[in-house]
This record gives structure tokens, C-alpha cells and sequence, in this order.
């Protein structure tokens, strides 16, 4: 407990800055805000990584809800789907199956939960009258028809109700997260913890940052994931090590799924498990296999051949455990540093959020009772992890697969408590969870009935009463589960209209798609376009693509495409694989090896081509984003001068001319005023002839501000040498489509010289895509231009 002498109001401090960290940082800044407390964050900026997708449940969405964060604008910047429920097969036994969905089996009759009645159904030798217990969960029946938690255009009782999860890129979502919380006034600190300071009693007093510098407060978060730096490393509270079947875990990224279930697939398998997580740009598959049978290299095989090929991978240890006491003289620990659980059903934020929750239940005051809010608080949060952990358990425990990694799984101890309610479900037909728990007496009746493993007769108060109306009434209550689903709208639908089309269903969307297909298919109408298209899939990993339309005086260019790739997308050695890319493609040598050089501490490259009246132009971009993402949020003391953000280098593949390059740089302005001021400012050297993209772009802004839902980011970019001059709104964030700024452009378009109808055209084929870019200025040979970027997606 935390004994300062200040009369201030208490300074939370929350160390590392993962999702647990950030999450905690927006919430107790929000929630304490009117109580005065000051919240600091101490973590590293994020930093690019491999990429790791994490499936959420419905205490997450109701996080979302709670703080009114809009859910398209999360669901956008997360590359995030819908995840309604999880789908078992091969789990229990091999070639069977069920569903697990988030949500209530049907109403509650009388008090009590539908399976009781579905149980007596079935005792009546009805039980193909019954059907299975999940049969009655909306969820079940919308995942299994590949629908999505709402209609297309409105909210529906479900998005009310929160009762769904998501799966999300965990880098994205901490970023997110990063924005929201600094929004509310999280004070950011740059640095890793390298150790502590005590007070006169023992307690923490403040954090000590690998550069030097100290952090006070009076509460400290240790955030700090497995490292448990705080709690562990200086405190050095005891880990209660657990087990588990797996002790490995790989992961392989694979491109987008043209149409995204909206469940999570865990298939059984004789070596361990496997999940498929779908997001909007990429497919991630997970297996978890014991190291002492299988190895790493087998690991890999197995998973390759599972999905099909080869992509990103990366192994990773799995963990087990809790602290003894998470909350420790007057350090709380959160996520990963309290304790961890296998990655099955996805309790990972659930815990953070119920520690959170915990916090708040015991918050504690100045000098006040420090003793006893701990105990109450540490018992607490034992129980939620001790009720994950059960739940895990009571997935292999059911189980009846030979294979030696089940086999052993099933071999291990049975909590206490699991093992006196299993006895219990089984002798008198009823489980009754404490009232703190993450896993529910729907789950456990819907895992209970996955596996096939029955009471040996229903609940006695459901068993003895009058049972003649239950057939009907089960009827109808599944029909009407059966109509929430098909009111809703298809997944794919959904997600398509959040992150634009998947490549395989853009034919059936785009007017005039069969002469423009979407994806990288469309690189391949020229022999130029083909070979960058063949380059880029060779690298066998995930990548973005959008394309763009230049309308200058002297003409309309459609035939332009960007793919983006992260740079781990590169291997292990990025420059050396980057020099015999763009070798490839023709670029000069001493270029080259600048961009090799570059590419070392930059996140992000894309590959560009356009095929106009001049002949096929190559480019090549290379982008800081990570840096500039730290510093547009305000944790990077950057001062006022422009951030490089881009070096973009242009070339023909055929040579005779030296690449063209272009510096891209955000002049640290945010907001739509401070853009239209610095767009007045850099117009002044367009004259006349940037009147029209002048225009354009503050009507672009305008529309922004009335109908976007996020913000622009703004560049400005200028030739080396050479006097282009132009700007670059990033309008990606506002959830914009083309169809919204169609009458804007068109009229930019028509000033610009371009036949109406061409105009027309062209913006028709693309109404329904994501707005991206636009971008405007004055080129090298001194003329007006405008570049609208649209559709991005994941292949």
C-alpha cells in the first residue's frame, strides 16, 4: 500500500507497454479521472515484430462498448473480424465435432438454464427431436451460416449486448490502444525498466529506465508480460509453476481467407492442436505440440502440411503458472506477469480485464487498510486464473483420442474443484459456478454436451416437474434462434464493407470488374506488371495492395498498383533480400545499396508500378512507420521539425535515366486546420496551376471532418532534386469510400482536363473501395496533378 507524504491525488504508474499495459493505462485514466489521479505509462514504443493474431471473447467487446469506442474505427485499425464461436473438431474423438458459441443456449425458463430442459427432451427418447444443446444458441447458428453479429446497415441485439469476441493483430491493437490512452491523458515514458527504488518502508518508489532516469509514483502496474520485472524480478514474489499437455506453440501467417469464418477452428490432431484465426489481412494458424514427443522441425512440417504452404513463422514457449500474490507491497501485476494459461479459448485479455475490475473493487487509499485489500484482491484473482486454468483442464480431461499427447494430457491432475464439479454434474445434472468466473454454466454445459458427456440423469427439479409442453417449447425457442440468424447480415459481407474485398470476391462487387480486377491479378495485363506480380509472391508472405488513378492536363493513368510488405517479410537478412528484389526489377546499383542500407531500421516497403505514356515506371518506398506512429501519438519529444517518412526511389526497368527521388515528410501538423494552413502555405509556391488540387484538398478535408471517423495524416513531398511539391492525405483511418467522394473527384478530375465520361468511368469501377489517398500538387514538369489511391486489402 502506498504511504506517500503528498497530499496530491495518487500517481499510477504502469510498467511495459503490451496490450495489458496499455489497456490498464486507458481504463484506470478514464475511470479514476474525477478522483484526480495521474496515470504514467513506461514502456518501449512499439516496435515492429512478427505479427500475432489474438482471438477475444465478449468481456473484451463489452471493454469496447463500455467506453463508447466506436467499433468500426477498432475493427479497421485492429485488421480485425467477428468471432462468434469456436468450432471443436477431431477435439474429444476423431471425426466429431461441435460448436461452442459466446452468448446463452435460449432464454432461461424459470430460473434455470435451457440445458436442463434440452436433457429432459432427450430422456424422453426424443433426442433427434432435441437436436444438440448449441442448436439453440443464435451465435452457434449465425457462425456455422457464416453470418456476422448484425444486419448491414444497423445494430442489433447482439452488438448491445457484447456477447461476441474479435480476432485482431496484437501490434495493431496496442497501437490502438496507445491512441485511446494518451487521448485521456496517459503521460508517456519512453524506456525499458532496468530496476527500482524503495521508499523508507520497502515499497517501490519509483522505476529506474535503462537510460538513467526515474519514474515516482505511489501504485505501480507491472505490465511487463513474462519478465514480471517488477513483481517478480524486484519483489521477487513466488510463481506457482502449472502444466499443461503442450509446453510449444508455432505459428503460421497465410494470406486472407476470401471469405473470413466468424469462429475460431480448433482441430484435434496426434501431435497436439491446431487454430485458425481469420483477420481481414491475413489467416493465422496456430499448433500447440509437446516438445518432449515432437520437434520444432516436425512442428513446422506438420503445420505446413496442414494449411497447405509455406509463410511467416515463428515458435514461441508456452507458460503455465501464477503468482502467489499478484498484488505485492504496492505493485499489482496484470496479464502475463500474474500468470498465464494455455492460448485455447482465449482468456488472455479477460484476465487483464478482470484484474482491472478487481483493482477498481479494492482500490486503495491512502494508509487505509492495505492488508486487507490485498488479501481480498489476490484472492480474487487466484480464483479467476484458477477458473481459467479448470476450464483448460476440462477440455482433454473429457477426452477420448488414443494419441499419446492426449493420452498424456488426460494423465495429468484434475484440479480439486473441477474434479468435485465434474462429480457433481454427473451424479445430480447441474454445475454452479461461483458468481467471479470466466468460464460460465453455459460453458460448461456446452462443453459438457461437445463431449458427449452426459449427467446420468437431468436436474431433479427439471426432471420431477410436468414435462408435456417442453417439446413444444424447446421448438420454439429454436426456430427463433434460428431467425436471429438468418436476419443478419453475411460475415464476409460485413468485413468487405470494413476493409474493403477479399481478392477472390472482388469480381462480384466492382462494376466493371471483369476489365479491372482487384488484387495483385491485376499486375499482370503487361509483361512489367507480371514480373513485379511473380517477385512478390515468391516471397511466399502476406502482403497489402492497393491502386491508383493520376489525372494530370495530359491524361488519365489507371494502371497503377502498390504492394506493401512489412520488412520482416524480408527474412533474416532484409537488405540483402530488398538488393536482389528491386535488382531484379532493374534498379541501378547505387540505389540499390542505399535502399539495402535503409531498409535495416525502417518497418515497412512498398513496391510500386504504373505502366503510362512514357512506358513502365518501378518504384520503391521505404517507410519509417513506427517512429512516426510514436511521434504523431506525442511519446517522442520530436521537436517541430519535419519527420522523414518515406524515401521513394523511381525508375524505368529499361534504364537511361537516373532514379527519381522523392522525399515524403509529415510536418507534425494533426489536426484539419493546422493541414489547410500548411496547404495554404505550401500552395503559395504552386501559383495558378495547384489552384484546382488546392481545392480538392480542402474539400477533401472538409468531407473528412463531416463524415470520417478518424483522422487524416498528412505528408508533404518534394523531388531531390527537381520542383515537385505536392501533399498526401492518408484517409484511411476515416472509413471512407470512393462513392462518398465521388462528386469531389469527379469535378477535380474534370478541371484537371479529363473527359467527363472518363472520369465518370473510372470512378464508377471503384465506388465501393476504401477511400486511401489522395494526394495533389505540382509535378517535375510544372503541371497540376491529382493521385487517388483506393481498395487496399491483404493477399
Amino acid at each position: 500500500m502506498f504511504r506517500s507524504e503528498r497530499s496530491a491525488p495518487p500517481r499510477l504508474v504502469v510498467a511495459g507497454g503490451g496490450p495489458a499495459g496499455w489497456m490498464a493505462a486507458f481504463y484506470l485514466k478514464r475511470v479514476l479521472r474525477r478522483a484526480g489521479w495521474t496515470v504514467t505509462l513506461v514502456g518501449a514504443a512499439p516496435a515492429a515484430g512478427t505479427p500475432v493474431a489474438l482471438a477475444t471473447r465478449p468481456s473484451f467487446t463489452r471493454f469496447l462498448n463500455g467506453f463508447d469506442i466506436d467499433e468500426a474505427i477498432f475493427m479497421r485499425r485492429c485488421a480485425a473480424t467477428y468471432r462468434l464461436a469456436s468450432r471443436y473438431d477431431d477435439w474429444f474423438a476423431e471425426g466429431e465435432g461441435h460448436w461452442h458459441p459466446f452468448g446463452a443456449c435460449g432464454p432461461r425458463i424459470t430460473g434455470r438454464d435451457l440445458f436442463h430442459y434440452w436433457m429432459k427432451l432427450r430422456g424422453a427418447g426424443t433426442e433427434d427431436e432435441a437436436g444438440s444443446y448449441s442448436d439453440y444458441a443464435p451465435q452457434a447458428l449465425m457462425a456455422a451460416a457464416g453470418r456476422g453479429p448484425r444486419p448491414e446497415a444497423e445494430r442489433s441485439s447482439l452488438t448491445e449486448s457484447g456477447e461476441y469476441g474479435y480476432h485482431l493483430d496484437r501490434a495493431a491493437l496496442v497501437r490502438f490502444l496507445r491512441e485511446l490512452a494518451l487521448a485521456e491523458g496517459v503521460r508517456a515514458v519512453s524506456g525499458r525498466v532496468s530496476g527500482i527504488e524503495r521508499d523508507l518502508y520497502g515499497d517501490v518508489a519509483a522505476l529506474v529506465l535503462d537510460a538513467g532516469q526515474t519514474v515516482e509514483g505511489d501504485i505501480f502496474l507491472d505490465c511487463t508480460g513474462a519478465a514480471s520485472q517488477l513483481i517478480g524480478t524486484a519483489l521477487g514474489e513466488v510463481w506457482n509453476a502449472g502444466s499443461g499437455p503442450g509446453d510449444r506453440l508455432v505459428r503460421l501467417s497465410r494470406p486472407r481467407l476470401p471469405e473470413a469464418p466468424p469462429f475460431t477452428a480448433y482441430r484435434g490432431r496426434a501431435e497436439g492442436w491446431t487454430a485458425s484465426l481469420p483477420l481481414a489481412d491475413r489467416t493465422e494458424h496456430h499448433f500447440v505440440y509437446d516438445s518432449r514427443v515432437t520437434s520444432p522441425d516436425a512442428a513446422t512440417e506438420i503445420l505446413q502440411r496442414a494449411f497447405d504452404g509455406k509463410g511467416g513463422l515463428a515458435h514461441a514457449e508456452l507458460r503455465y503458472g501464477r503468482r502467489a500474490a499478484p498484488w505485492q507491497r504496492n505493485v499489482v501485476a496484470l496479464g502475463a506477469a500474474a500468470g498465464a494459461v494455455e492460448p485455447l479459448v482465449g482468456f488472455d485479455l479477460d484476465l487483464v480485464l478482470a484484474g482491472l475490475e478487481a483493482f477498481l473493487a479494492y482500490l486503495p487509499r491512502q494508509g487505509e487498510g492495505g492488508d486487507v485489500l490485498r488479501r481480498a484482491y489476490n484472492a480474487r484473482a487466484n480464483r479467476f486464473h484458477d477458473d481459467a486454468a479448470e476450464a483448460m483442464a476440462a477440455h482433454y480431461v473429457l477426452g477420448r483420442r488414443p494419441d499419446r499427447f492426449w493420452a498424456n494430457a488426460r494423465a495429468m491432475t484434475i484440479p480439486d474443484r473441477l474434479a468435485d464439479r465434474l462429480d457433481l454434474y454427473e451424479l445430480a445434472g447441474h454445475v454452479a459456478p461461483g458468481e467471479d468466473t470466466l468460464f460460465g454454466e453455459g460453458d460448461h454445459y456446452l462443453l459438457f454436451s461437445g463431449a458427449e458427456f452426459l449427467p446420468r440423469r437431468p436436474f431433479a427439479p427439471v426432471d420431477v416437474a410436468d414435462g408435456r409442453e417442453v417439446a413444444r417449447l424447446l421448438a420454439s425457442i429454436r426456430a427463433q434462434s434460428g431467425r436471429v440468424a438468418q436476419a443478419m447480415a453475411p460475415h464476409a459481407r460485413l468485413i468487405e464493407a470494413l476493409h474493403g474485398p477479399a481478392p477472390a470476391a472482388a469480381a462480384a462487387i466492382h462494376v466493371m470488374a471483369a476489365e479491372a480486377p482487384a488484387g495483385p491479378a491485376s499486375l499482370r495485363g503487361t509483361p512489367a506488371g507480371a514480373r513485379l506480380a511473380d517477385l512478390v509472391a515468391g516471397l511466399g508472405q502476406p502482403f497489402g495492395y492497393e491502386r491508383s488513378m493520376k489525372a494530370t492536363p495530359a491524361g488519365l493513368q489507371t494502371e497503377r498498383f502498390l504492394v506493401s510488405l512489412h520488412r520482416t517479410s524480408l527474412g533474416l537478412a532484409p537488405g540483402k533480400t530488398l538488393d536482389d528484389l528491386v535488382m531484379r526489377l532493374g534498379m541501378p546499383e547505387q540505389e540499390r545499396a542505399e535502399a539495402a542500407d535503409l531498409i535495416a531500421d525502417a518497418d515497412i516497403l512498398h513496391l510500386g508500378y504504373e505502366d503510362g505514356p512514357s512506358g513502365a515506371l518501378y518504384k520503391l518506398y521505404v517507410e519509417w512507420s513506427s517512429r512516426t506512429d510514436a511521434a504523431w501519438s506525442g511519446a517522442d519529444e520530436t521537436g517541430v521539425e519535419p519527420m522523414l517518412v518515406h524515401r521513394a526511389y523511381k525508375w524505368r526497368p529499361e534504364g537511361g535515366h537516373p532514379p527519381i527521388v522523392t522525399l515524403y515528410h509529415w510536418p507534425q501538423v494533426r489536426s484539419p486546420e493546422d493541414i489547410e494552413a500548411r496547404l495554404s502555405r505550401i500552395a503559395d509556391a504552386w501559383g495558378a496551376a495547384g489552384t484546382p488540387v488546392l481545392d480538392t484538398a480542402r474539400a477533401i478535408l472538409r468531407l473528412a471532418r463531416e463524415r470520417g471517423r478518424g483522422s487524416v495524416h498528412y505528408l508533404e513531398a518534394r523531388e531531390e532534386p527537381g520542383q515537385r511539391l505536392s501533399y498526401d492525405l492518408n484517409l484511411y483511418a476515416c472509413g471512407l469510400s470512393v462513392a462518398e467522394a465521388e462528386p469531389l473527384l469527379g469535378q477535380a478530375f474534370v478541371d484537371l482536363g479529363i473527359p467527363p465520361q472518363a472520369a465518370a468511368a473510372v470512378l464508377g469501377e471503384r465506388l465501393q473501395e476504401t477511400l486511401g489517398h489522395v494526394a495533389g500538387g505540382v509535378g517535375r514538369d510544372g503541371q497540376p496533378f491529382l493521385t487517388v489511391y483506393s481498395g487496399k486489402a491483404g493477399a
